[in-house]
C-alpha cells in the first residue's frame, strides 16, 4: 500500500484546495480538512450547525474520516514541482516549501488545441476566454448559455464527454485572477474538481481567490438559514 501511486486531485478538499489535513466527513458523506469544516459551522442561541458547502446539507456533527486519514499516510503523489515521491500527508506541507517551485512556474502563455473546432465550438471557445459573465456560464464545447457552475457540470458529463476534454474553463477565466489564455486538459474533470458550489453568486471580485473562496462559503450560509 505504501508504494501506491495516486491521483492527487481525489484527495483535495474542495474549501481549502489542498490535501486534506485531518479530514473530516459530514452525515451528507462530502469531506473537508477538519480546520475547513469549522468554517462551515454556524452557532445558534441552543445548538451548532454545519452547513456542507457542496451540497448545502445542515448536520448537528461530523466525525473523523480514518479511512482517508489512513491513505493520507500511506499512499504517495509526485511534487508537482520538484516531482519528488511523497507521502500525502508530507507532501502538503513540502509543497508550501518546495526549493523548486519558484524555477517550476512558467510565464503564462496560450496552450494550442491539438484538435480542430467547428464553427460552433470556436464561437464558445472566444465566449469563454472573453469571461463578461460571472454569475453563468457558456459550455466551452458549444454554444448553449446561461448555465450555473452546478448545471454547466450535468451538461458536459450528458453531452460532451466523450469530446476531446482540452477546453478554457469559462469559469476560471471570468474572474479576475483567471487566465483566459489557459487551456485545461481536462475541464470537465476540473470543473468537477474545483468548482464544486455557487460560490461566483457571493463573491467580492476586488479579492483574490482563496479570500473569495472562503467569504463565499460564509455568504452562501448565511443565505441558506
Amino acid at each position: 500500500m505504501s508504494d501506491s501511486v495516486v491521483n492527487i486531485e481525489d484527495y483535495i478538499c474542495s474549501v481549502c484546495r489542498e490535501i486534506f489535513d485531518h479530514p473530516v466527513s459530514l452525515p451528507c458523506s462530502h469531506t473537508f480538512c477538519h480546520k475547513c469544516c469549522f468554517m462551515l459551522k454556524k452557532t445558534t442561541a441552543n445548538h451548532q450547525q454545519y452547513h456542507c458547502a457542496i451540497c448545502r446539507e445542515v448536520a448537528s456533527s461530523f466525525h473523523r474520516n480514518r479511512d482517508l486519514d489512513q491513505k493520507l499516510s500511506t499512499l504517495k503523489a509526485p511534487c508537482q514541482y520538484c516531482s519528488k515521491l511523497l507521502i500525502l500527508k508530507e507532501l502538503r506541507k513540502h509543497t508550501e516549501t518546495c526549493i523548486s517551485q519558484s524555477a517550476a512556474k512558467p510565464p503564462s502563455r496560450p496552450i494550442i488545441l491539438t484538435k480542430t473546432l467547428s464553427e460552433s465550438q470556436q464561437k464558445a471557445l472566444e465566449l469563454a476566454q472573453a469571461g463578461a459573465n460571472r454569475s453563468t456560464f457558456t459550455c466551452p464545447f458549444c454554444q448553449k448559455s446561461n448555465l450555473t457552475c452546478t448545471h454547466l457540470r450535468h451538461h458536459i458529463k450528458k453531452h460532451h464527454k466523450q469530446e476531446d476534454q482540452q477546453r478554457v474553463c469559462p469559469i476560471c477565466s471570468s474572474m479576475p485572477w483567471g487566465d483566459k489564455t489557459m487551456v485545461s486538459s481536462n475541464v470537465y474533470q476540473h470543473i468537477k474538481r474545483r468548482h464544486q458550489f455557487d460560490y461566483d453568486t457571493f463573491v467580492n471580485y476586488a479579492q483574490n481567490e482563496q479570500q473569495m473562496i472562503n467569504d463565499a462559503i460564509q455568504a452562501s450560509l448565511k443565505e441558506s438559514s
